[in-house]
């Protein structure tokens, strides 16, 4: 851009702007030339529609990320994933409290404590008896917990996978038409608590947590 300055007789010419858009100083406005306060409002103008644009592109690039998103194939999917992720935390809070390396001797464990139980002489129950000595408490007694523990954990666990088929289930019931809205009104929510529930009911499945599309 040209800027053209000068002084004359230490009075300060007015400032012009060419149709290329160079600043000058003139002492009189020449044909087709802006002032300072026109230049000013026309950048302002300028700069305006270009915020407006942007704003229009944005708003228009979220529309299009939001009519994506409520696809009800896209909500099928993330309720796939609700249904699936929720119950592997549920099962996971379960044995949260042991190591990871404890956890692959359970089954053993428990394999152990029942054959001791029901008086299988020939089984082999080195493992169960190595951790007896190390609580210090007699191996019956302590096969005995591990049996108490496994029907509990069976119970529990169990319920949590009703659960999480009772929701897909739900789901899969909608149909492939479902809408959007539909497919989300699902809540998902777990409790191994409600095997109580489903006992109670004697295994009327209306009961179980998600009935009528939501769990506590």
């Amino acid at each position: 851009m040209l800027l053209v300055l000068y002084r004359h007789k230490e009075k300060a010419m007015p400032v012009f702007y060419s149709p290329t858009g160079n600043c000058e100083i003139w002492e009189q406005k020449p044909d087709g030339y802006i002032t300072q306060e026109e230049w000013d409002m026309a950048r302002a103008a300028e700069e305006a529609a270009a915020e407006a644009q942007r704003a229009a592109e944005e708003a228009a690039a979220e529309a299009e990320r939001l009519a994506e998103y409520n696809k009800p194939e896209n909500a099928r999917v993330r309720k796939y994933a609700e249904i699936n992720e929720g119950c592997q935390a549920a099962l996971a809070a379960l044995t949260a409290t042991y190591p990871d390396r404890e956890l692959l001797t359970f089954e053993r464990q428990e394999r152990e404590a029942r054959a001791l139980l029901a008086g299988d002489s020939a089984a082999d129950v080195t493992h169960i008896t190595a951790i007896a000595q190390g609580r210090g408490i007699p191996v019956e007694e302590l096969a005995q917990k591990i049996i108490a523990k496994a029907d509990a954990f069976a119970l529990a666990s169990g319920a949590l996978i009703g659960q999480r088929q009772w929701y897909e289930d739900a789901l899969e019931s909608l149909g492939p038409d479902a809408t959007t809205a539909q497919i989300e009104d699902i809540t998902v929510s777990y409790s191994a608590a409600a095997v109580a529930t489903q006992e109670a009911t004697d295994g009327d499945s209306s009961a179980l947590p998600g009935a009528g599309g939501s769990a506590s």
